[in-house]
């Protein structure tokens, strides 16, 4: 059958596309005799009874090795029989000791009761007077439920990691008749453990192992490049691995499409010839929107197949998916298109092919993924269809690559200190850290930092530290993935999405896409915790258009190889959403730009730079080269490319590009993780530079675009719209660095903004305090988006290197852009969302070059770090009270009426008092570290770290 499918495609009309095919011959069995083995002859009697003669070599290699006692680590291939490696030592020791319990871990939902059914199975051929039993305990687990299972605990419960976290540690007594006999714990796809999801693992295990320390780990893990390293992280014991694989394999035949058309309409081409030919598939895409696009376009083409074909993926009513899980096991369903929400070994039956629409990302998911179909000695076809995108493009011309490129590695960052806190907090709350216990040891600096903040207290002795926050465990979020929404479209729930899509995904009239149907959100209830949505009809989709800053924070280490320069750093990032584009669903091209007003998003994270010399700079313009589209090339096609090296995807990291950063007075491109804390990518990304900038250039020079494409150099993700780009200039760049040093020039520090300021000449790298006051107000221009309408009335700036004020009227603010330009930095409150606004419309003729002034100057916007900080907004008036017993002459609506009087110095007056406030708030937080605010008829304190602006100390200057 897999053969014949295989010649219809190699004579079909998309024969051109294939571009490569291997057969990976099948494999013979290792087997080995399980009577000699396993000892308990109850086992033997239900494995007969399931008609298994023998185990193969690596099932009994587990047995032994859990029988023993050691804590073990599978990474056998999917379809390996993973499951019996652990189920049978077990079950053999809850045989002999009935008292033994055991808690077995898994990502998602539908693996966990696709185990249950494979526990319970085995156990009813078992001849034992009393069942072994095992039950879910998870998020749909009502309490009643919950306590009667607990109250009389089963052998095995089966859970996931946020069960842990909410209920078993801070409710332990209620979980101690299971935990007081529990001795193995299964955690099973590890690997999926990575980036932030892996911190928080980690975290929670460290806090698990303090509570309950006398248990042994089997873990399982698909094939990645440091499995070993990966488990003795999280639990900081050493494993024996398991990784010679003895189960039979199918052959397995491996196409390789490289399509001039659309992936998706190849993807909908193979698999009506798979239906056709009675070929059971899954076919994995890369997005929810793709997912649904196919679907739509296959059943719109035969509406029959809607009831052999459905759609799968993340955002789908539970039972939804488990009704789509059953259907596709018992073959009702004859194909389903998927995101990598079906990816884990879900037990869906025997699939014949997987079709993969774009590379997955990495070559762990790749196998994994092919490893759905074919199992035990069937033959199966395996399907890849490399999309635009540069990494797909790479290995579309290097496709041996796939066979012999060595896994991915996944990461960890144990030192993320904002996911460290919140989980120390509840470590203190379920059982006070004492100076002596190991969790202290690992823990010592985050610890310590949370005392000096005032969230954690010691007792009498200094020795133990407690929490006293009622449940802090509310506080993490485990997915950074913030609050869950629910999507309503005319008063009927049709799914959910994670809080942190909706800055890019489900603002104002973004068009969203939910099982081959289109809808337009209306609105987004923030307190229900709900989107609204209506039926869409139009002929476009949305792409958000972000701008990006950064700032460094503080560098941990340098890197200097030859001709490359990089520093890797702490990080502030600053993302504003500015609108979004329309975008033709059938051409592709850009129908509208829609402008928007956002408050931006500002975290910390972690990542590195690296630097472009002036040297540099001067040989890409020599050649001709767009230099700013030179090094916007050179960021996205690094990005592009690092996930050949480490488990993540794209959206992973993020970067932006300077043709001449402030801190740096250099230009540079950014990478960093794009998680608030970091998440331990970027730090791998940095260590293998060379060979990332390597692979990048084979990875340009071999597309055949002349001026780059979306298989090179363009980024889906793009917040300026892939403009400018200049490939050649890329390509030219990359050599450049990879060549041998041309000497010290490019070694480049970070500058201390505020560094032996008083010696500097007037105009040179100023740090300034500004005020705007206005002609109109937002009403009578039509609304505060129509700031640049507003018009000024006074402007005045404070030199704090030269100690002396500036006033502009309407007249003089093109002087007074000259002077920000000459600026290292300005400190203002709400200058981002409103006062560079208004000030904009005073540079309508050039403002290419206004929008360049903002983004080489350091912007303090105090109102927008409190924001940030405390999640409100505070008036400059009420921090100024509360603060330095200051406040404000007037207000904003007196000084309207001002400018219609005419009384011109009684605004500047006004305007003067506001910059001394704004001055003197902010050296009070660099001074103390704090500044308060009058909440209801409270006094708050609240901690800024206002010094990584650089340490700014102007005795002079000290307030409060």
């Amino acid at each position: 059958m897999i053969d014949n499918v295989i010649r219809y495609i190699k004579n079909g009309k998309f024969a051109s596309s294939l571009v490569f095919e291997r057969e990976i011959p099948s494999k013979p069995p290792a087997l080995v005799d399980y009577k000699e083995d396993v000892e308990s002859l109850l086992l033997h009697s239900a494995l007969e009874k399931f008609g298994i003669k023998s185990l193969y070599s690596h099932q009994t290699d587990a047995y032994q090795a859990i029988k023993s006692g050691r804590d073990t680590l599978i990474t056998t291939p999917a379809a390996s029989g993973k499951t019996l490696c652990y189920n049978l030592p077990i079950m053999e020791d809850m045989i002999n000791n009935p008292s033994v319990k055991a808690l077995y871990l898994f990502p998602i939902k539908a693996l966990g009761y696709d185990q249950k059914k494979a526990f319970e199975n085995l156990a009813e051929q078992i001849p034992l007077g009393e069942k072994l039993t095992a039950e879910i305990v998870d998020g749909d687990t009502g309490k009643q439920k919950r306590r009667k299972i607990l109250k009389t605990p089963p052998n095995v419960i089966i859970s996931n990691l946020d069960i842990i976290h909410y209920s078993m540690l801070p409710g332990i007594s209620e979980w101690r008749n299971f935990l007081d006999n529990l001795k193995y714990v299964v955690i099973d796809e590890i690997h999926t453990y990575k980036g932030i999801f892996g911190t928080q693992a980690y975290n929670l295990l460290q806090r698990f192992l303090r509570l309950v320390p006398n248990v042994q780990f089997v873990c399982a893990s698909a094939t990645i490049g440091n499995p070993v390293d990966l488990v003795e992280n999280f639990t900081g014991r050493k494993f024996y691995h398991i990784n010679e694989n003895g189960a039979e394999t199918g052959e397995k035949n491996v196409l390789i499409f490289n399509p001039d058309i659309p992936e998706s309409a190849l993807a909908q081409y193979l698999l009506k010839i798979n239906l056709d030919s009675g070929v059971k598939t899954i076919c994995f895409t890369k997005s929810r929107k793709q997912t649904e696009k196919i679907y739509a376009k296959l059943v719109a083409g035969d509406p029959s197949r809607k009831n052999v074909v459905s759609s799968y993926r993340a955002g789908f009513l539970p039972e939804e998916r488990r009704k789509i899980e059953q259907a596709f096991h018992k073959d009702t369903l004859k194909a389903v298109v998927a995101t990598s929400a079906i990816e884990m070994g879900i037990d869906v039956g025997g699939v014949d092919s997987t079709i993969l629409v774009g590379y997955p990302g990495s070559l762990m998911s790749l196998w994994q993924r092919a490893g759905r179909s074919g199992r035990s000695s069937k033959d199966s076809l395996i399907c890849l269809i490399t999309s635009k995108d540069a990494l797909d493009q790479y290995y579309a011309k290097n496709p041996e690559e796939l066979f012999t490129d060595k896994y991915e590695v996944v990461t960890i960052d144990r030192e993320n200190t904002n996911i460290n806190s919140k989980h120390i907090l509840c470590a203190a709350n379920e059982k006070p850290v004492e100076k002596n216990e190991r969790y202290y040891d690992i823990m010592k600096n985050d610890i310590e930092k949370l005392a000096s903040e005032g969230k954690l207290f010691t007792d009498r002795d200094g020795l133990k530290y407690v929490s006293l926050e009622r449940y802090p465990h509310k506080n993490v979020d485990f997915r950074m993935a913030g609050d869950t929404y629910t999507l309503v479209c005319n008063g009927i729930v049709i799914g959910t999405n994670s809080g942190r899509r909706l800055y890019t995904e489900h603002f104002e009239n973004a068009v969203y896409l939910h099982r081959g149907d289109y809808f337009i959100v209306k609105r987004v209830d923030h307190n229900k915790k709900e989107i609204y949505l209506d039926p869409f009809r139009g002929n476009y989709y949305t792409m958000p258009k972000i701008n990006k800053e950064t700032m460094i924070l503080s560098k941990v280490m340098d890197s200097d190889d030859k001709n490359i320069h990089a520093g890797f750093c702490n990080l502030q990032v600053s993302e504003q959403l500015t609108g979004y584009d329309k975008i033709s669903g059938k051409t592709g091209e850009k129908l509208q730009t829609i402008d928007l007003e956002k408050e931006p998003v500002q975290f910390e994270t972690k990542g590195f730079y690296l630097i472009v010399t002036e040297e540099a700079r001067e040989k890409v313009e020599e050649n001709n080269f767009n230099f700013m589209g030179s090094i916007h090339a050179l960021e996205h096609s690094l990005i592009a490319m690092a996930p050949s090296f480490i488990l993540c995807d794209r959206s992973d990291i993020a970067g932006i590009s300077y043709p001449l950063h402030p801190q740096l007075e250099s230009s540079a491109v950014f990478i960093y993780d794009s998680y608030a804390g970091g998440a331990g990518i970027c730090s791998r990304v940095f260590e293998i530079i060379r060979p990332l900038l390597v692979r990048t250039l084979k990875m340009i020079k071999s597309c055949d675009c002349e001026e780059g494409c979306p298989s090179c150099i363009y980024s889906p993700k793009c917040g300026s719209g892939n403009y400018p780009l200049d490939k050649k200039g890329a390509e030219f760049l990359i050599e450049y660095l990879l060549q041998e040093n041309t000497g010290d020039a490019g070694k480049s520090d970070i500058k201390e903004t505020f560094t032996n300021i008083k010696n500097m000449p007037e105009k040179d790298d100023d740090v300034l305090v500004f005020d705007v006051e206005t002609k109109y107000s937002a009403d009578e221009v039509g609304g505060w988006k129509k700031a640049d309408k507003m018009g000024i009335s006074a402007l005045v700036a404070y030199s704090m290197i030269h100690e002396k004020y500036y006033i502009y009227e309407e007249n003089d603010i093109g002087d007074f852009i000259e002077k920000l330009s000459a600026a290292k930095a300005v400190i203002g409150f709400n200058i981002i969302n409103f006062d560079f606004k208004v000030i904009s419309g005073y540079a309508k003729d050039t403002p290419e070059d206004f929008n360049r002034i903002l983004k080489t100057v350091i912007k303090i916007d105090l109102l927008q770090d409190i924001r940030n900080i405390t999640g409100r907004r505070f008036s400059l008036d009420n921090l100024a009270q509360a603060t330095i017993n200051a406040q404000k002459s007037a207000d904003g609506l007196q000084a309207l009426k001002w400018y219609k009087e005419g009384e011109i110095k009684k605004i500047i007056d006004y305007c003067k008092i506001d910059v001394d406030v704004t001055r003197d708030l902010f050296l009070y937080g660099i001074n103390h570290n704090k500044i308060y605010a009058a909440v209801n008829e409270l006094i708050v304190q609240i901690p800024v770290n206002w010094k990584h602006y650089h340490r700014l100390y102007l005795s002079q200057h000290t307030a409060g």
